[in-house]
Parts: C-alpha cells; structure tokens; sequence
C-alpha cells in the first residue's frame, strides 16, 4: 500500500539498518538525496503526484525501496487546482458527454490538411465506461462497489 502524505509538509521515512542516505523522485523531476537524521530522512515534496524513493547504504548500494503519494494541502494550491481525482475529472466528463452537453462537433470530428476521423462514441459504450469510472469513484470515497469490474470495449 502506497504511504499519502500532505505536499509542503515534513514527514519521515524510517531508515532501514545501514542506510545513510535516501533518493526520492517524481516523474519529470531530478531525484533529491536526503540524508540521515536521528535514524530517519526527513522529507518535504511541494509537487503532488507518486514518488519512488530508495535508501542506500554507505557504498551506494540499494537497500530498500517504497513509493508514497504527495497530496496536494489546499492551503499552498494555486487558483487553479482542481481537488477532484482524475476518477471524478473523468465521471464528470463522460456524465457531460451522455447529457449531450460535450458533444459538439468539434469534439467528434478532427480534421488535418484534406483528411477527418469522426469518433462518436455509442451511448451504450459511453454508459459502461461511466459506470466503471462511478465505481472507482465511489471506491475513492470508501462507498460500496466492485472497483476491480472491467469495462467491455
């Protein structure tokens, strides 16, 4: 299970036995070196999003690995963050899109040079894939629901 923490804030990953340093990164983003502090490392991530992380011993050897997720604390979020999860981003999408309020042309149709692809979705497919994205959703909440059914395609 993946550990959460608050972005701008401190927290701290136990360091396993001989480990002297520890390396955490986020995709796009150049690994930091934390190191030891009173048989801890003291992290503090300002980007939310998962990071890797891995503690090494003296000699720059691996020896052990995990992964937390940095959520992002509301009070340092721009004007822009959205809060919702890419889950309950995508719910609201697909529930626009079958209300007939997303679907416009140029949302169904791309055009380059003197060629077009139209992609209309059926509305039965559009319902599948809602209700696949309700589920996680409602897993995210910690509602009932069979978050691991596929979606048919």
């Amino acid at each position: 299970m993946t550990e959460k923490f608050f972005t701008n804030s401190l927290f701290s990953v136990a360091a396993v036995p001989g480990a002297v340093r520890l390396l955490y990164k986020t995709p796009g983003v150049a690994a930091v070196a934390v190191d030891l502090a009173d048989g801890a490392f003291i992290l503090s991530v300002t980007s939310p999003g998962p990071y890797n992380w891995q503690q090494y011993d003296a000699d720059g050897n691996v020896l052990s690995s995990g992964e937390f997720t940095a959520v992002q604390d509301l009070a340092h979020a721009s004007a822009s963050f959205d809060p919702r999860s890419e889950a309950e981003i995508t719910l609201a999408a697909l529930d626009a899109k079958i209300a007939g309020r997303a679907l416009t042309i140029q949302q169904s149709k791309v055009t380059v040079g003197d060629r077009s692809i139209e992609y209309i979705n059926s509305i039965a497919e559009l319902l599948r894939w809602r209700d696949y994205y309700a589920r996680v959703v409602a897993r995210e909440h910690g509602l009932p629901g069979d978050p691991t059914a596929e979606v048919c395609t």
